[in-house]
């Protein structure tokens, strides 16, 4: 999957764990693309939340999704990332199944994981650190990803004391996922 030609067309993705792209630098490729933060650790909260989501994907002419680890910012002894191809027909009770095989106890706590599919529109990055979630869409979709995770405007001014945490008193870091998500 990391040589997929899909995913490199929505993300920025290294074939070495030493050149790995992560937050706060640009991990999305599309500059058109508009960013919305909600806080991370998993794809979706609940069976609602999931189910909104896959009628989503449905309606963007998605059959599947793709969860691709992101090798290069994952601090790992594996030799190769996760990856895994999940129907938009699934439910949360299966994407949970899914996400268990990897990570038995607690699911996507340690590692930082893109989410695709075959339409260059949108993608979703979860991450550990800082532990958030951008979603990246083109201008159409920003409202209904929005009405999915119950974002306000882009997210971050509801994330902000939790992100200037989480870099614990870097500017340099803060300012720099400002900037790069095109956030102020």
């Amino acid at each position: 999957m990391m040589q997929d030609p899909k995913i490199r067309r929505i993300f920025k993705v290294s074939d070495t764990k030493a050149t790995g792209v992560q937050p706060p630098d640009q991990v999305f490729v599309n500059h058109d693309f508009i960013f919305l933060f909600t806080l991370g650790g998993h794809l979706a909260d609940n069976e609602k939340e999931y189910s909104k989501l896959m009628n989503l994907l449905k309606q963007l002419g998605e059959e599947r999704f793709y969860i691709l680890e992101n090798f290069g910012a994952t601090s790992t002894v594996k030799s190769t990332p996760f990856e895994a191809a999940i129907p938009v027909e699934s439910n949360f009770h299966d994407f949970q199944k899914i996400v268990e095989s990897f990570d038995p106890p607690f699911g996507f706590m340690i590692n930082h994981f893109f989410i695709f599919g075959d339409n260059q529109s949108w993608g979703i990055y979860i991450c550990e650190f800082p532990a958030i979630n951008i979603i990246g869409c083109i201008p159409k979709l920003t409202e209904k990803f929005r009405k999915i995770f119950s974002i306000k405007g882009n997210g971050y001014p509801k994330l902000e004391s939790f992100i200037k945490k989480e870099f614990n008193g870097r500017d340099d870091l803060l300012k720099k996922l400002i900037h790069n998500y095109k956030l102020s």
